[in-house]
């Protein structure tokens, strides 16, 4: 009978081993399941906020290109209007203000005194451009600031 006694409780013993050992897995598995889960939360909200980063990023981007576009559609624009000027300019060297053809060095010795005049007189307009581009507060309508106001500002006619 003590044999059958002890043969339970070995039964006994080993099943409350074997149950120790899956509750002791359990209990680890679940420790372990739990630190993975807060580790992938944590995670997540780095994800989360890179993307919101990465997103603010690429719209402030777009906004960026969407300005440099009109930038350079602006540029573009300036750059045809100075090309016009330019050209008026070349023109306006071929033809004197009298409106003859105007080649310089015949014109010089034909009649010095009106390359001279026509020198000083361009020299004078290029430098009132410059006291209104470098913010000299100067009257505007004063006629020898006229022709400079229109050029630089593109409005009215140009001479």
């Amino acid at each position: 009978m003590m044999f059958k006694i002890v043969g339970k409780l070995k039964v006994y013993l080993i099943m409350f081993a074997a149950f120790a050992a899956f509750s002791g897995v359990a209990y680890w598995y679940y420790q372990d399941s739990q630190a993975a889960i807060i580790q992938y939360a944590e995670n997540q909200a780095k994800l989360e906020e890179a993307l919101r980063s990465q997103q603010s990023a690429t719209m402030s981007l777009k906004r960026d290109i969407a300005i440099m576009g009109n930038t350079l559609n602006t540029l573009n624009d300036d750059f045809t209007a100075s090309r016009q000027r330019v050209q008026d300019l070349e023109s306006l060297l071929q033809r004197g203000t009298d409106g003859r053809s105007l080649n310089v060095g015949e014109r010089a010795i034909e009649d010095p005194d009106y390359i001279e005049n026509e020198i000083n007189i361009g020299t004078n307009e290029v430098f009132s451009c410059f006291e209104i581009l470098s913010g000299n507060n100067t009257d505007e309508n004063d006629p020898k600031y006229i022709n400079c106001i229109d050029t630089v500002t593109g409005n009215g006619v140009q001479q």
